[in-house]
């Protein structure tokens, strides 16, 4: 019996197998970085944009 191919769950074209697997590579690095002082820093400042963009958007409407 032939093995079914997995769709793309995605509009990049990776399967769901791919992404699971890159994931299983990329999340701990990402906590690791994100448990570190730069981290924090640096995930303070994008939170910092972010609100900035959200009060920028509802000012223009």
């Amino acid at each position: 019996m032939q093995k079914r191919k997995e769709q793309p769950s995605t509009e990049s074209d990776i399967s769901d197998i791919e992404l699971k697997s890159l994931a299983r590579v990329l999340l701990p690095i990402m906590q690791e970085y994100l448990s570190s002082e730069q981290g924090q820093i640096d995930f303070a400042e994008w939170q910092r944009l972010q609100l900035n963009k959200q009060s920028n958007i509802k000012v223009s409407c």
